[in-house]
Parts: C-alpha cells; structure tokens; sequence
C-alpha cells in the first residue's frame, strides 16, 4: 500500500517514482565567509540546481547531510590553518565524489598541496577574478548535470 508521499508502508521509495524527477535538484553548497564571494555565486546558480551558504566556520555531519550535494566551494579564509585539513578530511568523508573547488586566502606551496592532496579539483586563491572564477564554476555546473 502506497501513503501520499509516494513511500510504500515498509518507507521505502515508491519505484514508480524515482527516475521520474522524484529526486532533489543538485545543490552547490559554499563554505565561506565572505559574504560579496556568497552573492556572487548564488548568482551564478540558475535551475535546476540550489545553492546553499554555511558562512560560520561550523561544518559538522549536518552541513554535509544536504540533500543532493553534488559541488562544494570552499573558501579557506575563515578558516583556522590548523583545521583546514580536517575539514578537508571530513568533506572527503561525507561527499567522496563530489567535486572540490578551493579558494585560499592566500597563496603558498603548503595550501596548494594540502588542497590538491584531499582532492580539490580547482585551486585558487584570493584576489581572485570573478569573471574568471564565474566561468569556473558554470563549466563545473554544466559538467555535474
């Protein structure tokens, strides 16, 4: 027997549902601070993807429990040196296939290697060129449809 929320009574999905749109839309989950680098990207998001923002400097399982997660950036600026590598750990763990792009605050061969080392699939650092950075992020979007 099927409920109104398209789930058998045993809670699982009803087959006749998924394949057909069933699923959440893609999100683009940004660690950051930087509130101008925040409106920047939610405005290069266009459906059918979301776009989430943690700008504190908590990112614990919950962060990374978004549905659909499918392209985090992560801006280290707010970031305590000493746990950008967990933090880097702990995206790897929770999003394992989830494509990375890393913003450093500033650049150096430590943040580089640290960044590529835990899988970032871009790096960067600031200042960075939004126009640049904005054709960036639209070939990842279109990549990840």
């Amino acid at each position: 027997m099927r409920s109104s929320s398209g789930k058998a009574e045993s809670g699982e999905p009803d087959q006749r549902l998924v394949g057909i749109g069933y699923a959440p839309a893609p999100t683009l989950l940004l660690l950051s601070a930087d509130q101008a680098l925040a409106d920047f990207v939610a405005s290069a998001v266009q459906p059918p993807w979301t776009f989430a923002h943690q700008p504190a400097a908590y990112t614990g399982p919950a962060v990374f429990a978004r549905p659909n997660v499918q392209l985090v950036v992560l801006d280290d600026e707010a970031i305590e040196r000493s746990e950008r590598g967990s933090l880097l750990t702990r995206i790897r763990r929770y999003l394992p296939t989830t494509p990375l792009l890393y913003i450093a605050a500033t650049h150096n061969e430590a943040n580089e290697r640290q960044a590529r080392t835990n899988g970032a699939h871009y790096y960067t650092s600031k200042p960075i060129s939004l126009e640049h950075f904005g054709y960036v992020l639209q070939s990842f979007l279109r990549a990840q449809k």
